[in-house]
């Protein structure tokens, strides 16, 4: 499951890693179902989840060296913070090329997707190809546990963890349509409905490459 990447306990929330705890060691099933629903009622929340990833940071990595991509990851971090934030988000992580955001409202983790994309557009104009930057983004909307702004877990985060590292290539952004049925975003015509299996499971999407689409 796509979540923390701590040892130990999970999120470094002592409410949170104590539920756990409790969950992980209780073995009565009744008393376990209790803790389980605590869990839930104090950390249940819906909204919109954003991950991104930096386009074909393995390989080239590789082909240049670790630390001109650190570089490049510490360039696209300064700009995707500041606009996260802009847009109502909270940027629960970076965790090397990549980035965790939750938004209540799901336009605002769409539009943050646009403006992210453009900034970095912009960035690369200033640098040759070798310093270029592309994200990949998956957005998806649903119920998960959301711990304050340390972390969260569940089925959105994994489907956007799919989308966003697994499926989108660079400078894309695919989103579910359950997250497009949360939003009041008109899916342009150009944009792609997709579906894919991934794990035995079924997400379906829109594409919506960032090189072809700039939404005003």
């Amino acid at each position: 499951m796509a979540g923390s990447t701590h040892k130990g306990p999970l999120t470094g929330h002592p409410e949170f890693d104590s539920l756990m705890a409790a969950y992980a060691d209780e073995l009565d099933v009744d008393k376990a179902e209790a803790i389980r629903q605590q869990i839930w009622d104090k950390f249940g929340s819906d909204g919109a989840v954003f991950i991104s990833d930096m386009a074909s940071f393995s390989s080239t990595s590789r082909k240049i060296g670790v630390c001109h991509f650190l570089k490049m990851i510490y360039r696209t971090r300064r700009i995707i913070g500041p606009i996260i934030e802009a847009n109502n988000g909270t940027l629960m992580k970076f965790d090397a090329d990549n980035s965790y955001a939750f938004f209540e409202n799901t336009d605002d983790a769409i539009r943050a997707s646009f403006e992210v994309n453009a900034a970095i557009f912009s960035l690369n104009e200033e640098f040759g190809l070798s310093e270029q930057i592309y994200l990949s983004v998956g957005i998806d909307y649903g119920r998960l546990l959301l711990v304050g702004d340390a972390d969260y877990f569940g089925d959105p985060v994994n489907t956007s963890s799919k989308l966003g590292e697994d499926l989108a290539v660079r400078a894309e952004v695919l989103i579910t349509e359950r997250a497009i049925e949360h939003s009041s975003f008109q899916i342009p015509e150009l944009a792609e409905r997709m579906t894919a299996r991934i794990s035995e499971i079924e997400i379906k999407y829109v594409r919506l490459p960032m090189t072809e689409f700039s939404p005003v």
